[in-house]
Formats: C-alpha cells, structure tokens, sequence
C-alpha cells in the first residue's frame, strides 16, 4: 500500500493512504524522496537503465544493478485510440509511447487529452500522473502511471 501519491513538485496531493486504492504493481513504483516515481533498473556494470526493474540487466547480463528513478517528463513518441482494451477499462482510451531521457520507451495510457485527435501531436512533451486505471472484483481502485500533455507554458 502507498502512503502518498503526490508526483510533482507543487501539485496537491492526489491522494494519502486509503484502503481502496492499490498499485497497479508494487515494485514498479518507489518513493525517491519527492512522491512516487517509476522506479528502474540501473546496471552498475554499463550503466544501462531498464523498465522495469529485472534480476540482470538486459544489456550486459550483469546481475549488479540498483534501483533509479525515472524521469517524470518525456517526448510522445507514437499514438493511438483503441476502441478494444482489457476488461474494466472504458474504451475507446487513447495508448502510446512515451520516449523519456534515459532511453525508455514506454508503453501508456494517455490522458487529460481530450480532443485527443487535435491536442495530441508526435514529439510533444507529456508528463506522468497516477490515475485509476480499473477497478477490480472487490471495487479497489486500481491505480497506475499514465501520461498526460504538459500543459501549456510548463515545459
């Protein structure tokens, strides 16, 4: 369970404790000091990060690796609607890739982009939240990372 969910600096906090909220998964997520963050993988033999986190890095195969947080902004990279998802997520929902400065490219739902097909342009700045995403059998939120449009004059 998650103590906090305040994310940037300056931003009121989503959310303290509560029962009914939970990670999407537990060790992606890590509070660095400043509010929850992605949390990688580094390789302490080349220097590679990674998402998630995995038991050798993917590029040396080294096992030495130690757990980094993730930039919080990046570059949208690619987009679409789906009009088909996972059970319990409303469709349609607009899903990307996010490029962020380590070199990741994540896979995300975006949000807060509506009209999506006028707001949304390849190469803008995006941002993470941490949002519902479901809700699953016994009515929990099931919170996790999406991206949304840096707003305007906030780069």
């Amino acid at each position: 369970m998650f103590d906090t969910m305040d994310l940037l600096p300056g931003e009121e906090c989503v959310s303290t404790r509560s029962d009914n909220r939970k990670l999407i998964e537990e060790g992606w997520f890590r509070d660095f000091g400043d509010g929850l963050a992605l949390a990688g993988g580094q390789c302490l033999a080349c220097g590679g990060i990674f998402f998630p986190e995995k038991p050798v890095c993917p590029n040396c195969f080294d096992p030495a690796r130690k757990k980094v947080p993730l930039s919080r902004k990046g570059k949208l990279h690619t987009f679409a609607l789906s009009h088909m998802g996972p059970g319990g997520i409303p469709t349609p929902f607009v899903i990307g890739f996010v490029e962020l400065p380590e070199g990741i490219k994540l896979f995300s739902l975006i949000t807060q982009c509506e009209p999506w097909d006028k707001v949304l342009k390849v190469g803008m700045d995006v941002e993470m939240v941490i949002e519902t995403i479901r809700r699953d059998e016994e009515g929990n939120e099931i919170v996790g990372y999406k991206f949304r449009p840096v707003p305007e004059g906030n780069p």
